[in-house]
């Protein structure tokens, strides 16, 4: 029916479109301002004749305290003869539409905050444009989201903590709360010079890595295999991520194992030593200095998540061999397996050979899955004692 509500309906739209913000930017304007109505078939204008009045009469008199036009069309019906219908209606002014969805106090703070934030700098127009519901998401705060912008700014790359930075009325606790929406905005103020452009999610300290930031690195732990290349006497060592990628250790050997329990009994090896991968975040270890030019294997679970981890560890040492991960294995611990639930879906993995790809694809799609802390110690054993001869 043509009611009050459906016009306020429409209005919302056009609201929620960003029509009235966009054109504010861009220094036009929207007004007059229409919006069509849905029209009336001669059936229904027929059977619905009483109904449809009293909604025109709701209409009217809506129109006349709201302050909006309502145009309308003769229509010749063949058993009514001629009907004025309303089939647009019109906001002369923005001040009117405004008051007509109870956003003058709103639209005033965006237009008070967009020529703030332009005065100071014009390179956020474009983002504005784009996102003009955004500002107002953050209205309470975009004073201090610029003076963030600022200073980084001003101090590129800074190369300390964020508790570090000396901001006024900014505490590092207000840049944790609100990395998401500054990782959107720091991009429209500094060069690509002062930031890396290539690091984008913010996900292991991206922000920190993005921005020139210190932060507390995840712990690389590594077991020295061979007592000769102790480090001071010690063997069994964690330190951060830059500390472990510029360690270089005379190892020729260097094994990569998924799960810690592999690490603490993995057996004694001339000039090796081992590293815990951690899953997924294997992919940490790249550019290692003590992985360059090394002989590396890859030990992980015999199971779909592990073939992807080694898939993955080859993007960045393609020379990587798998370690335990082939059928011999398989066939030899057999009673050993157990189910995978993950679900993870089947793909082709193209760091894979042929071997690695069969075997991948046939524990997908039993769902069987070897961890290899069920592997006996004895066929670890064996199993690095034939890579010696």
């Amino acid at each position: 029916m043509l009611t009050p509500n459906t016009v306020k309906q429409r209005a919302a739209k056009i609201w929620q479109r960003g029509d009235l913000h966009h054109a504010y930017l861009e220094k036009s304007s929207v007004f007059p301002l229409s919006i069509a109505l849905p029209s009336l078939t001669a059936k229904r204008l027929l059977n619905e004749y009483s109904e449809v009045q009293q909604s025109i009469r709701l209409l009217r008199r809506d129109s006349e305290q709201q302050g909006y036009k309502i145009h309308y069309k003769a229509i010749q019906h063949r058993q009514l003869g001629e009907q004025k219908i309303p089939y647009t209606l019109e906001f002369s002014q923005q001040q009117d539409f405004l008051a007509y969805l109870g956003k003058k106090t709103e639209f005033k703070q965006f237009q008070s905050l967009v020529e703030q934030t332009l005065v100071q700098h014009r390179c956020f127009f474009t983002w504005l444009v784009r996102y003009p519901f955004k500002l107002m998401q953050y209205a309470d705060v975009w004073r201090q989201l610029l003076s963030v912008c600022d200073y980084f700014l001003a101090h590129p790359q800074p190369d300390c903590y964020l508790r570090e930075l000396d901001i006024p009325l900014i505490d590092s606790k207000f840049i944790e709360q609100h990395k998401a929406i500054l990782n959107e905005l720091l991009p429209q103020i500094l060069p690509d010079s002062s930031y890396h452009v290539e690091i984008t999610g913010l996900q292991h300290a991206g922000f920190e890595r993005r921005y020139g930031l210190r932060y507390e690195q995840p712990l690389v732990r590594l077991r020295i295999l061979d007592s000769r290349l102790a480090i001071h006497g010690l063997t069994d060592i964690s330190l951060p991520l830059q500390a472990f990628k510029q360690l270089d250790i005379a190892a020729k050997t260097v094994f990569i194992v998924e799960n810690k329990i592999s690490l603490l009994t993995f057996p004694q090896y001339t000039d090796a030593l081992v590293i815990f991968g951690s899953g997924y975040a294997v992919n940490l270890l790249q550019q290692a200095r003590c992985l360059q030019d090394r002989k590396l294997y890859y030990w992980g679970d015999l199971d779909a998540d592990g073939f992807a981890i080694l898939a993955q560890a080859r993007q960045y040492y393609p020379q990587i061999h798998s370690l335990m991960m082939d059928r011999e294995t398989l066939v030899h611990c057999t009673d050993l397996m157990g189910e995978d639930s993950s679900g993870s879906e089947l793909k082709t993995l193209s760091s894979l050979n042929s071997e690695e790809q069969q075997l991948y694809q046939q524990l997908q799609q039993s769902s069987l899955r070897l961890e290899q802390e069920r592997i006996p110690f004895s066929y670890v054993e064996q199993c690095l004692a034939e890579l010696k001869q």
